[in-house]
């Protein structure tokens, strides 16, 4: 009776006599090629494939490492580690703040793109389905957020454009404090020919730049302001810091032969809106790359099943 049941569980193929769980799961998978069923029964992936992930993610797993490096040392340099808890009790402020560093972004997106190239690093490199998974997944898990990001963006522009301007005055403010705030701040005025938030005015909320304060920049507005090169340096080149000392004073047409006189919020909206199809570009080349990474992922994660199924 046991040897019948023994013999009952056993199928006869063309590839020779296999356990009846095998043949089902060879069959729950897509007719392999002539070329993938011989790869399967010697049990070797495509090659090409996996060395492709692998070689791919390598670059990838550098520059996530190296990102993350920054975004640590700038966090660690400027001491805003312990800061930052500092900053969170803040109840005003907190999340803005916090989202406003840019070193803490350096240390999110290094983070995962060191994360995820490395699983699939090694998930290819040792031929792990669960690593490889994990990395496929995640890769879904961006792709919808990007969608939901896009069409949020699109329903909301006119409360990010609010959240935007909230953001600049909130930069304005830890000008003097952040130094990387201090030259982002300085190449978006200087590249789009803005200054301030709304007006030149914001810079009266900055407590050096106030016009009750007693430091030499009060009622000024910082160099980047200045209306071109001529005006923020001298004749041997040297940055002139003063060109906007008592801007804040003056009357707009006054000011206006010295300094930018019109906001950053709606000169950072205009370019948004004229390199629309730059930044559809970049956004559809990141979603291909992503795409194919993860054709790429399945394709390896099949093939190991497939030599499973047959081993």
């Amino acid at each position: 009776m046991q040897t019948t049941e023994k013999t009952s569980s056993l199928v006869i193929t063309e590839d020779g006599i296999m356990p009846m769980d095998h043949r089902s799961r060879v069959k729950s998978l897509e007719s392999p090629s002539p070329r993938r069923r011989r790869l399967a029964e010697e049990g070797q992936v495509n090659l090409c494939v996996k060395y492709t992930i692998f070689s791919v993610n390598v670059i990838f797993w550098i520059v996530g490492g190296a990102v993350l490096a920054i975004g640590i040392w700038g966090m660690v340099e400027k001491r805003n580690l312990s800061s930052g808890v500092a900053r969170l009790t803040n109840v005003d402020n907190s999340v803005l703040a916090v989202v406003m560093d840019p070193m803490l972004i350096f240390v999110v997106v290094g983070l995962l793109i060191f994360l995820l190239s490395f699983c699939a690093c090694l998930g290819s490199l040792r031929e792990n389905t669960c690593l490889l998974s994990f990395f496929s997944y995640s890769l879904v898990f961006i792709f919808v957020v990007e969608i939901a990001g896009g069409v949020l963006v699109y329903i909301y522009k006119d409360s990010i454009e609010q959240a935007l301007g909230k953001g600049f005055r909130t930069a304005i403010v830890r000008y003097i404090e952040d130094s990387d705030l201090q030259f982002i701040v300085d190449e978006i005025q200087m590249g789009l020919k803005c200054c301030g938030s709304q007006t030149y005015t914001d810079w009266n909320e900055n407590r050096y730049f106030n016009c009750s304060s007693p430091s030499a920049r009060a009622c000024g507005v910082p160099h980047s302001c200045c209306l071109s090169a001529s005006a923020s340096y001298t004749q041997e080149m040297v940055l002139n810091t003063q060109c906007g000392f008592h801007a804040i004073s003056m009357k707009q047409d006054e000011a206006r032969d010295r300094i930018y006189v019109r906001g950053c919020q709606s000169s950072i909206v205009e370019w948004i809106n004229n390199n629309m199809y730059l930044i559809g570009g970049v956004f559809v080349g990141a979603v291909i790359l992503q795409i194919m990474a993860l054709c790429f992922a399945r394709k390896m994660i099949n093939d190991i099943e497939l030599i499973k199924a047959y081993w």
